[in-house]
């Protein structure tokens, strides 16, 4: 009985492993051997950026956006729209493999707020990316990034000093401002690349004193579907899905395929103080960049 049991387990977990080869053969074939790897090479820069972004997307609930996105827009001099639809894109493959991985090995998360999120958060970003994404400038979207980043920042702090008494379980009063929710996390999703996976995790674990690591997997997921969603609208109603835009993308699904799950079920074993004060060490140094550029322009 325990050697059956011990057998599954291993049989388990060797899938990904299975997975995997497989995956960067259909990567490989899909612009060729050559050219892939060629690829990869003249976009090393995006590739190392999401070695880390897409462990940060698939363990927390900030989505590999807030990695890619202020070092393609502060380090690698990358034009924020760029960023934000590299960062939709790079998402659609790693926070769905992340996704993929949580169903996988069963890691909980809140089902009822996954459907209640999206009803909000699917429009939000429809609506950001086809009406609001020229209307603001450059500077302001790179801002709105970090006051994103600095609410997420407040939510950590909080669970870490007051200590939340969090509860697992769901109840139909707690979706009455989700699809609100959801919604607004998605017109950011749509102007940043990232969002709707901060403020649902925010509302979860602030409001309604959800689990941190189960409100980290349900946002995981919301994000993966949203950034699928703008992927498409980018692609099928805007075209900006261009193509030196694809190639970015394309380097980095080797590593975000790999990277997302992983970062999925080290983070669901670690305890949170590691993973947060990993989180809000990164959050420091991007709000810090940009507060740097907007005194460097108003002085």
């Amino acid at each position: 009985m325990l050697q059956n049991t011990i057998r599954q387990k291993i049989s388990k977990r060797s899938v990904p492993l299975l997975v995997y080869p497989c995956l960067l053969f259909c990567w490989l074939l899909s612009l060729g051997p050559d050219l892939a790897v060629s690829n990869f090479y003249q976009q090393i820069q995006i590739a190392l950026t999401m070695v880390f972004g897409s462990f940060i997307a698939g363990g927390t609930a900030l989505g590999g956006g807030a990695v890619a996105f202020p070092v393609m827009t502060k380090v690698l001099s990358v034009e924020p729209s760029t960023a934000k639809v590299f960062s939709l894109g790079i998402q659609s493959f790693g926070m769905v493999a992340a996704t993929l991985t949580i169903l996988f090995f069963k890691i909980r998360f809140y089902h009822r707020v996954v459907y209640s999120a999206l009803l909000g958060a699917i429009p939000g970003v429809i609506i950001s990316l086809t009406l609001l994404g020229d209307l603001l400038p450059r500077l302001a979207i790179k801002s709105l990034f970090s006051v994103l980043l600095i609410l997420f920042a407040v939510t950590l702090i909080k669970q870490l000093r007051v200590g939340i008494q969090s509860h697992l379980t769901e109840s139909s009063t707690d979706y009455q401002f989700i699809p609100l929710v959801g919604f607004i996390g998605g017109l950011a999703s749509g102007l940043v690349g990232s969002g709707a996976d901060i403020f649902i995790f925010a509302y979860l674990v602030l409001m309604l004193k959800k689990d941190i690591k189960v409100a980290t997997a349900t946002s995981v997921i919301i994000m993966a579907i949203t950034s699928v969603v703008g992927t498409m609208t980018n692609m099928l109603v805007l075209d900006t899905l261009t193509p030196e835009i694809q190639l970015m993308v394309h380097a980095a699904i080797p590593v975000v395929i790999l990277g997302a799950p992983l970062g999925a079920l080290v983070c669901a074993k670690l305890p949170e103080r590691g993973v947060v004060n990993m989180l809000l060490l990164l959050i420091a140094l991007e709000t810090g960049f940009t507060a740097y550029e907007c005194v460097r322009l108003y002085l």
